[in-house]
């Protein structure tokens, strides 16, 4: 919150006045009517966003949920048969899944969209994570590998029909939006054309008092705190990416995070695993590596599909294995997921102010005198929301796991684990797999990239490094 900087739009109807009016708000717009010029303008663009209402029932479902938290859940694990295991399943039944994926991507009804409203902060990087440069052979971003991975899908989708352009959206934050925009612009969308991709900000929830109070950061602007992740669905519809990506004829979307850098766009598999299950929604998981991974996993809540925290399970559900040793409790959460976009429209967000968790935060401010406070002791509420918490709203949600070496390396810290240091080590890893499986030959200490353009999974190879040796850095 260290600034405030709006769309000029200096009135407020009469009607939003009402709607603050009767919501218990009025005392924002007597700040309002105090103001003149620029800030007039800045604080009436806050006020014309927000949807009093909105903010009242998002604090009554919060702290419903709090009070639900508070209670003994019943926990299960996700039913037998609503997951699948990549590495399980037949050659022939993962190839079925990849032709209807890949017919669905030809016919222009699946949509690529990565969360990519993420800073690069923790990697000292100041910008948009989707910007940084891993310091891989080709010196390519998680926005460029992703963009190229797209590209190369479209032109495996086009044996399958004639092939549409796919829809790639892109979700930014409000500090960043220009600043993304700006830059696929100028990189040329990375060969994809300016028309199929889409951009909109996550959005902003205002900061509250105790008694359910907007809070002022100043007298001329609202104190406000990012909506979550799981903002990235009132976001999308308020922007109209979601009305003007349904006009197109899309229907399904995959979902995931910018900071995982083996994360498959659109991947044909996951799609057609959906498509064969009929499912509203969909989860990729990575199985735990040990009960003491602090990741959330995906588990029956109550008899509907959730995600329960680490902290959330006791040692008893944390730690039971199956009969082969498995963990049972270990479907890992990786934001990695599959919706029906009518899933999102007509179940999503007719419900979604009852989505918000409440936190109690320490929020600089001014009271009612006006003067600045600095509070040593949580003063306030901050809501968000979180992805995964539409899960219980699905009637069909299916589970696909998938194997962590091939497709799960976030990129989170500048160094140790999650850095670009292992998340360059498992792509180089995982690419040199691949020409292994085409009759290249690795040898030891050799960094390995495969482009997009050269294969999107691994296929297609065997032209480009049969009876090859590879001995350094190299990019294929």
């Amino acid at each position: 919150l260290k600034f405030c900087e709006f769309v000029v739009m200096a009135t407020v109807s009469d009607a939003h006045r009402a709607k603050f009016d009767a919501a218990g708000q009025g005392h924002v717009l007597k700040y309002l009517d105090a103001l003149e010029g620029e800030a007039a303008a800045q604080l009436a663009q806050q006020i014309n966003d927000i949807d009093p209402q909105g903010v009242k029932e998002s604090l009554a479902g919060a702290e419903a949920e709090l009070t639900r938290a508070a209670q003994d859940a019943q926990i299960d694990p996700p039913t037998p048969e609503s997951t699948a295991t990549l590495g399980t399943m037949t050659a022939e039944n993962t190839a079925a899944w990849e032709k209807r994926g890949l017919e669905a991507i030809a016919a222009g009804l699946v949509v690529a969209c990565v969360l990519g409203g993420g800073q690069g902060s923790r990697l000292g990087y100041d910008g948009p994570k989707g910007m940084f440069e891993l310091g891989l052979p080709s010196n390519k971003t998680l926005f460029q590998l992703f963009a190229e991975r797209v590209l190369k899908l479209q032109g495996l989708a086009a044996a399958h029909g004639d092939v549409k352009p796919m829809p790639f959206v892109v979700m930014t934050s409000p500090g960043n939006h220009s600043t993304t925009v700006n830059f696929f612009k100028s990189n040329g969308f990375f060969g994809l054309t300016e028309e199929q991709v889409d951009f909109f900000p996550q959005g902003t929830v205002p900061c509250l008092h105790a008694d359910g109070k907007i809070m002022m950061q100043s007298a001329s602007c609202i104190a406000t705190n990012p909506d979550g992740n799981g903002g990235f669905y009132p976001a999308l519809h308020k922007s109209g990416v979601l009305d003007k990506l349904i006009a197109r004829g899309a229907k399904y979307m995959h979902v995931f995070a910018v900071d995982n850098i083996l994360a498959r766009p659109a991947d044909p598999r996951f799609v057609g695993f959906c498509l064969e299950r009929n499912a509203d929604c969909g989860n990729k998981v990575c199985w735990k590596r040990s009960p003491d991974e602090a990741v959330g996993v995906v588990a029956m809540r109550n008899g509907k599909p959730s995600v329960v925290e680490y902290s959330e399970l006791d040692e008893g559900r944390k730690n039971l294995r199956d009969g082969n040793g498995q963990l049972v409790y270990g479907a890992g959460n990786i934001c990695n997921h599959y919706y029906t976009l009518e899933f999102i429209r007509d179940v999503v967000i007719p419900n979604f102010t009852s989505m918000f968790h409440l936190a109690r935060k320490k929020i600089a401010c001014i009271n009612e005198n006006g003067e600045q406070v600095t509070p040593t002791e949580p003063n306030g509420i901050k809501l968000e929301s979180f992805i995964f918490d539409v899960f219980p709203l699905s009637a069909r949600m299916s589970i696909l796991e998938c194997k962590r070496e091939e497709e799960f390396s976030p990129v989170k810290n500048m160094a140790g684990s999650d850095s670009p240091d292992t998340a360059r080590a498992m792509l180089s890893a995982l690419h040199g797999s691949w020409v292994k499986a085409a009759g290249g030959t690795i040898e030891d200490g050799a960094t390995i990239e495969v482009a997009p353009s050269t294969s999107y999974g691994g296929e297609g190879l065997e032209a480009v490094v049969a009876g090859k040796s590879f001995t350094s850095v190299v990019n294929i």
